[in-house]
């Protein structure tokens, strides 16, 4: 599943749309998030690893590395 899907997923599950999210991520980093930025950058994937895991912070999920 890519990264795409899985934070739709995610989001989805915990009902958060993504002018919330982008609120969230913007009270926690002060400084302006737009919803359509945030949903270009999770549409092309090319969201950073750090950012990933801030949102994942925010919406209450860790990432895990697991050996196969």
């Amino acid at each position: 599943m890519t990264i795409k899907r899985r934070l739709k997923t995610l989001l989805a599950s915990e009902e958060i749309k993504l002018k919330d999210l982008a609120a969230m991520l913007e009270e926690k980093r002060k400084t302006k998030v737009l919803p359509n930025g945030l949903s270009q950058k999770i549409n092309r994937s090319s969201l950073k690893f750090d950012e990933v895991e801030e949102i994942l912070d925010i919406i209450g999920y860790d990432i895990v590395f697991k050996k196969r």
